[in-house]
């Protein structure tokens, strides 16, 4: 199956993303969807279709988006795309990314810190009810303990991987290393201060062996994409196609903080060849290879989840990524450049939003002094196999 462009990005806008605890979610929403509209040439009537990434209490509700903002008097259609209690939502492409007639916007209010208290903590009043029906913070099997947390999956993921390879774990640091200094050539990245090797290594351990700056930043802030069907595009600037998406892969040899058959809960430990890796259903739809790729934007909520992706889809073998990622292979100017906006390690963490935001930015053109020369295709792609891959013409 082709989209054969069916679909193409026409407008991105942004809230700012510095830590803002005193301001609603609502607020963040208005500034990302004005800026969106003003990105594409729309007036909001045209909008008659509404995705909204994370409902209540992290974010806002589709009804609730709609009724305050009112993009049209009846949109023909709306959605959730992660719905609570599974308030996490990697899945960028998961129903984020349902084409329909005309114009539809695809709308990511996220915060870190808000008025119930964080996720995860116990002064949360949704905390135990996540686990009411074995239904951990990230919608995994709450009984077996410290691998449904975040830090304490992505930890105990990384040393397994490092075990099973016979790999450094101090090679690592060239994803934290590199997406900072992408950082540091984007305006809106929360993080602007240099990251050295010394400070990267003399950091705390949060779980070993990941330590500080190996997390995503807490941040505020929202993100709006709005899509169209391919004869609603509007020419204000350069439409980027759609060209081929795969949602979220689910079974046994799925991990959220692991590649697959890594061997993490139930996983075998049957890892994808890189043959089968490049097969992936996002390549085939789109008619590309990994090795068509002029930008690659990955989930990046820990630095190991990357080198996982980067396997996961092929650009390399199983167990290769950390020796892969060296002496400036994923950034600019080396042969992949990844998360150039900074990555969530460093921009902001917003569930991989600030990732397509940027690939349609470069596809334009746009990126200033971050530029990928050239880039014509681009590619969102996570450990949990969901990609979309976009291209300029």
């Amino acid at each position: 199956m082709k989209l054969s462009r069916a679909a193409a990005v026409v407008g991105v806008g942004a809230s700012s993303f510095e830590r803002r605890p005193e301001t609603s979610v609502l607020e963040m929403v208005g500034d990302a969807f004005a800026a969106a509209l003003d990105d594409a040439g729309l007036e909001k009537q045209a909008i008659d279709g509404l995705v909204v990434h994370i409902g209540s209490p992290r974010g806002a509700d589709h009804d609730v988006v709609a009724q305050t903002f009112g993009p049209r008097s009846q949109v023909l259609f709306a959605d959730v795309a992660t719905r609570p209690p599974d308030r996490h939502g990697r899945g960028a492409s998961g129903d984020g990314c349902r084409f329909r007639p005309g114009y539809s916007r695809c709308l990511h209010p996220w915060r870190e810190e808000f008025e119930h208290g964080r996720l995860g903590e116990a002064n949360n009043p949704y905390f135990y009810e996540q686990f009411r029906e074995n239904d951990g913070p990230h919608a995994e099997e709450g009984h077996i303990g410290m691998s449904s947390s975040p830090v304490g999956g992505a930890a105990m993921a990384l040393d397994l991987y490092c075990k099973r390879y016979g790999v450094d774990r101090e090679l690592l640091a060239e994803i934290p290393l590199t997406f900072r200094r992408h950082a540091r050539l984007n305006p809106d990245a929360v993080a602007q201060q240099e990251l050295t090797i010394e400070a990267y290594r003399s950091a705390r351990e949060i779980v070993a062996p990941i330590r500080l700056f190996d997390c995503s930043l807490v941040g505020d802030g929202a993100i709006c994409v709005i899509v169209a069907a391919a004869d609603q595009t509007v020419a204000r600037k350069p439409p980027i196609w759609i060209t081929g998406v795969q949602g979220v892969h689910a079974s046994r040899d799925t991990f959220i903080f692991a590649p697959r058959g890594l061997g993490m809960a139930q996983q075998s430990a049957k890892r994808l060849t890189r043959s089968e890796a490049r097969s992936h259903g996002a390549y085939r739809m789109a008619g590309v290879s990994p090795d068509d790729i002029d930008v690659l934007g990955v989930y990046d909520s820990f630095s190991p989840l990357p080198i996982y992706t980067l396997e996961d889809f092929g650009f390399c073998e199983a167990g290769e990524g950390l020796a892969w990622v060296q002496a400036g292979r994923v950034g600019l100017g080396g042969e992949l450049p990844t998360n150039t906006n900074g990555g969530q390690l460093s921009h902001a963490q917003l569930n991989g939003w600030g990732q397509i935001r940027e690939l349609v930015t470069q596809l334009r053109g746009e990126a200033s002094g971050r530029q990928v020369a050239g880039a014509q295709t681009g590619m969102w792609a996570t450990i949990a196999g969901d990609a979309i891959i976009f291209q300029r013409n």
